[in-house]
Order: structure tokens, then sequence, then C-alpha cells
């Protein structure tokens, strides 16, 4: 798995050159950026002049089109990213409660943050989705649950949840990856109870046969734990975390998986010319596609042999062996798998770690 949103910043690896045509001179200066050095347009059947005027809108505005090739670079990263990962990257998945309990006795808790301590696995190169919070509670209010890291003092996630039964799923969807400055270190899930009206919303105690017995998470350690009297929405205090047996109330459904984030930003130039590929393919599958008619459209209608050889390639004998943007794409995915196992096997016997160096 990767972050689609993050892995977008790759934008701007491969950039489109100016043309030397005044009238489709529009391009702005991010999309005519390349830090690789390679562009989109050395191909000569890869015209601006032709893309512009056979993508759908006759009336598009050149800030639009501009947005149109930034958003076709998104897409080609996306697509050569999703080529390179596509094995399954599940490790575990668990509620932490997965027993019966009875809703009759419960508990009364201190001025404290009480929850979970979430210790991430310095071995692997995971990541996990708190994907659901199940809360148990007597009584009806608000609950604002808090997701901290230890590098940074504002919570990473909140969540403010009007409680309404005794026992409310509510969808969070979290996810902490490995790409930014909050990896590692220990995660802290949980709530302060001073926000809660104690007389009110009260959680129920797992006192009930095996009610209390918690999964275990492959890669994660979860352990219960209290910080007396912090009452306010910040890190606490870890010198002040203590143990905690009585039940705090929530349930999590947590998803660890392997995650290639960092891996992809931080070894941005092996996805280079896999991009460049394939935004050449998406400018060659727009002529074909286009619903438009006009001069440029005729033209690329013209060497539509010529496009569909440049995209597939030839291997008849009686012309000359075109290898096929198709055929180059596919062997620049299978190189840089093959660099990812290397990075793998080699480096971190079998399994991809990658550390941040601070």
């Amino acid at each position: 798995m990767f972050s689609v949103t993050k892995i977008a910043s790759l934008y701007g690896a491969v950039g489109v050159r100016q043309p030397f045509n005044a009238t489709y001179a529009i391009i702005d200066a991010a999309n005519q950026v390349s830090r690789s050095g390679l562009y989109v347009t050395d191909n000569p059947i890869c015209k601006v002049e032709y893309l512009k005027d056979t993508q759908d809108y006759n009336d598009i505005t050149d800030a639009d089109f501009n947005l149109f090739l930034k958003r076709m670079q998104e897409d080609s990263i996306m697509s050569v990213a999703r080529s390179v990962f596509n094995e399954s990257d599940y490790v575990d998945r668990q509620v932490l409660y997965p027993y019966a309990m009875n809703k009759v006795n419960t508990v009364t808790l201190p001025s404290a943050f009480v929850g979970e301590r979430i210790e991430v696995s310095i071995e692997k190169n995971v990541a996990f989705e708190i994907t659901r919070i199940m809360l148990d509670f007597e009584g009806a209010g608000d609950l604002d649950i808090l997701l901290f890291n230890t590098s940074q003092t504002a919570p990473l996630f909140s969540e403010l949840v009007t409680i309404t039964s005794n026992h409310q799923v509510v969808d969070l969807n979290w996810k902490v990856d490995n790409s930014g400055d909050t990896y590692k270190g220990d995660y802290y899930l949980g709530y302060l109870t001073n926000t809660v009206d104690i007389g009110t919303l009260k959680p129920y105690a797992r006192d009930y046969d095996r009610s209390n017995i918690r999964s275990i998470t492959s890669m994660l350690q979860l352990t219960q734990v209290q910080f007396l009297g912090h009452t306010t929405a910040t890190m606490p205090d870890l010198t002040t975390k203590e143990g905690m047996s009585d039940s705090h109330g929530m349930n999590t459904d947590i998803t660890v998986y392997d995650d290639f984030t960092d891996l992809i930003l931080q070894n941005d130039t092996l996805f280079h010319q896999a991009i460049n590929l394939e935004m050449q393919i998406k400018f060659l599958d727009t002529y074909l596609a286009t619903l438009r008619s006009n001069r440029s459209e005729r033209n690329a209608k013209d060497m539509s042999l010529q496009i569909l050889v440049e995209l597939n390639g030839t291997n008849r004998e009686d012309q000359v062996k075109v290898k096929g943007l198709r055929s180059e794409l596919y062997g620049s995915i299978a190189m840089i798998k093959k660099e990812v196992k290397m990075l793998s096997e080699g480096y971190f016997g079998g399994r991809i770690q990658v550390y941040t160096i601070t």
C-alpha cells in the first residue's frame, strides 16, 4: 500500500516542453518542470498541439488545459506505482477485544487521559489503520477521541463523537504510514475524562468471563494506559504514564499492512522513466479516443496506424521492428520491481525496511 495523496508529490518528475508554435505556447511553469530531465514531448508524436485539439472539450481554457496536463501526470504516477506494488500488502487485522461483554457494571474513571499505547515494531516497515472504534458506554454524551504520536504535542487525528447508544460504532479510517515526521515512536489513542460528564457517560466494565482478554496484533503492541491529572488535548508527559486495569470503554479495529510510501518518495528516480512512458501513452490514447473534429484531430486520425505502432510496436517480418511504448513500459516496471526486490532481499533480509534519518 502507499498513500495516494503523498505519492502525488512526485508531480514534476517529468515535464512538457513549451511549443515553438506561439498559438500553443500555453504550458505553465509547473508543467514545464522536469526533475528527471525527461520530457514527454521529446517524443515527436506527443505534441501539445495534438493533445489540446483532441482532448474532449472544445472551449477549454489555458488554465484548465494545464490542470488537465497536471492530472495526466498524477494519473501516470499512480498507474506506475500500482503496477509496481500490485501484490498483497496485508499483514494482520484484529479487533482488540473479541469476546462477549456483559453490560451491567460500569466504571468511574479519575480525571486523566485514558486509552491505549500503540507501539510499532522497529523491525518491519509497516503502517497501520484504525478503521473503526466501538464505544461501550452507559448513558449519552460527547466524547472526543484523540490519536497522538510522541514526536509532537498536537493530536494527529481527533473525532468528536456524540454517544447515543450503549454500543456505538464509529468509522475512523485513520492511517499512519511511514512517510511522515511521526513514523515510529509511540502512539496514544484515547480521550480526556475531564471532558466527559462522569454522571452521564460511564464505560462498561469488562468483568464477565473472557471479556477482558485482548487480541495480539502482528507488528503492534497495545497496552492500556492512563495519565492521571492530564486535562488538555495535548500529548501527555510520558513520565506520568501509568498502567490501567479498569475499562475505558473503547474497542479498536486495527489493520496492519506493508507500506511503500516512503520507499517511493525516497527512491523516486527509479520511477521517472516509467512515468514518462506512461504519460506518452496517455497522450496518444487521448488522440485515438477523441470526440472532437478539427484539423489536428484529422491529422492524428491519418496518423492512427503510426500511433498504434508507437503504442504497441510491430514484429512483422516485412517491416522494421518497433518495440512500442507499452512494451517499453512493461520492461521499465519489471526493472523497478527488480530494484525493489534487491532492496528487500539484499539489504533487509527479505522484507523492505525504510528508515528516516534524523
